[in-house]
């Protein structure tokens, strides 16, 4: 065989170039085997509920209706009557109408689309999340990262039997929560991943 870099006639059991030093040998690259995945343990989709999230939507658009009656139905109203116009309060409460029917449709297909998208994952170590339909990456939370976690429930989810699960973090930075809204039957699920902490924990102590 030929030297690659200088010509060089070699035997078939060469190494390396005896005139200029090249390698002959091609380095293969040794193929290592991925790591294990983790097997999925449970996963965690949040419910909808229609009943609270109407009464959250309602709120809200009263909310933002009355600012915006305030604010530009006011200014809606001065401009009409400026310019001539009679029966210019109707202004008034034609801006507030047409923004707490805005914001309550709007809410609700929010709140839908987000419901939908989420999902907590429990593997293993870790879990992972995508917090809302506009989050396009999933995240992950180690358990040994955890400091601290609690169970809450609003007056609203007593009478579902939904909940909320928060899990304190320690971050690079600063501490940080994540999380997890309008769990059906709260009170077991919390039960489960703390058992599920708990193993890994023991694990790797």
């Amino acid at each position: 065989m030929q030297c690659k870099f200088c010509g060089q006639t070699l035997p078939n059991n060469a190494v390396c170039c005896n005139r200029c030093g090249g390698s002959v040998t091609s380095v293969k690259k040794i193929s290592r085997p991925e790591p294990r995945k983790e097997e999925m343990v449970f996963n965690i989709k949040p419910a909808f509920d229609m009943s609270i999230i109407g009464v959250r939507a309602f709120f809200m658009a009263v909310f933002i209706g009355l600012v915006a009656s305030v604010t530009i139905g006011t200014l809606a109203t001065v401009a009409l009557s400026v310019l001539g116009f009679s029966n210019c309060t109707m202004a008034f409460w034609v801006v507030g109408a047409a923004f707490f029917i805005t914001t309550f449709f709007l809410f609700l297909y929010i709140a839908k689309k987000n419901t939908t998208a989420r999902k907590f994952t429990f593997y293993q170590t870790r879990m992972e999340y995508k917090y809302n339909a506009f989050d396009g990456k999933f995240r992950y939370l180690e358990y040994s990262s955890i400091l601290d976690s609690s169970v809450t429930k609003g007056p609203l989810q007593k009478m579902s039997n939904l909940g909320n699960i928060s899990f304190i973090c320690v971050g690079s930075f600063h501490d940080y929560i994540v999380a997890i809204g309008d769990v059906r039957d709260p009170d077991y699920v919390y039960k489960k991943i703390m058992d599920l902490i708990e193993v890994n924990k023991n694990l790797n102590s």
